[in-house]
């Protein structure tokens, strides 16, 4: 699948209870390989591997649809969500344009109270009165994690809608806005959210993919890939805590249904340490869950 990609790009320089997940409307029947299975359920051990030999405090959750497994630890920790929040914002944006509630052509305009210069973005250095659609907004949010794109579309949603979207998508132990709070386990349900065709629709789940797919921070999840792996990710940074949260598509793979999830928080160490965290999560997922003839270090 080719993921649909809107807006232009360049410029961020974190086993798990049985969840009810979404249903995906016409996802495949695919036949459970009981080796999969059994893959998925040892990778639950080397993830605490990966974490006891790597400073700092880690959660990560990894859901592989093909044979419906988790292999996760801390999934239920809280952490700072930091820019992970910015998916709540585009799963409720897609929602209502899904619903009819608007039009992703409707036009937004930057306030004086929407500039929001520190941290990611470049929407900070454009004239305050800057008019652009609310498609042209959410690509900003994601491609270049946008702060000030995000603080237009909390205007325009409404906080209260997105925490109301949140509790319907099922992540109760995340606050949105303040405080900046989620687990691994409640991003995880947002990311299917968002690729639950059913959620929205075939249409809009595969634009928000595309959105999330080659933005300016591709060196934690997507770094030790191979080239032919497509990531629809989005990281997480403040302070001390690091994470990255995406859907992976390996070569061949057609659908998220086809991929697998993987989230990943690091807290407590400076960004260099937590992206090795993540990038051997990363790659310790792919190499277990990518058919053989996918698989390498990119």
């Amino acid at each position: 699948m080719v993921f649909v990609r809107y807006g232009q790009g360049p410029v961020e320089t974190e086993k798990v209870a049985a969840v009810d997940r979404p249903a995906s409307a016409g996802a495949p029947v695919l036949a459970v390989d009981p080796a999969r299975a059994r893959a998925v359920e040892d990778l639950d051990g080397r993830l605490e591997d990966i974490s006891r030999v790597h400073a700092g405090v880690h959660g990560a959750v990894v859901f592989d649809p093909i044979s419906g497994e988790v292999a996760s630890f801390n999934a239920d920790r809280r952490f700072v969500a930091a820019s992970l929040s910015k998916l709540y914002a585009l799963l409720t944006l897609y929602k209502a344009a899904a619903e009819d509630e608007l039009s992703l052509n409707d036009e937004i305009t930057m306030r004086a109270s929407d500039v929001w210069a520190e941290g990611t973005g470049v929407l900070y250095a454009q004239p305050v009165g800057t008019t652009m659609t609310l498609r042209e907004c959410a690509t900003y949010l994601i491609e270049e994690s946008d702060n000030t794109a995000e603080v237009m579309l909390n205007r325009h949603l409404g906080e209260k809608e997105i925490e109301a979207e949140l509790r319907r998508a099922g992540a109760t132990s995340t606050s949105y806005w303040v405080p900046n709070i989620t687990t691994p386990n409640d991003v995880l349900l947002v990311l299917e959210a968002i690729a639950d065709p059913s959620y929205t629709s075939p249409e809009l789940s595969n634009e928000m993919l595309g959105i999330m797919t080659g933005t300016s921070f591709e060196d934690r999840l997507p770094q030790p890939l191979p080239e032919d792996a497509r990531v629809a990710h989005k990281i997480g940074s403040w302070e001390t805590t690091f994470s990255d949260a995406g859907v992976v598509l390996p070569e061949g793979a057609k659908t998220a249904e086809e991929g697998y999830y993987v989230v990943v928080f690091s807290e407590g160490v400076p960004e260099a340490a937590a992206r090795e965290t993540i990038r051997d999560v990363s790659l310790e997922t792919y190499r277990t869950l990518a058919p053989a003839e996918s698989e390498g270090d990119g």
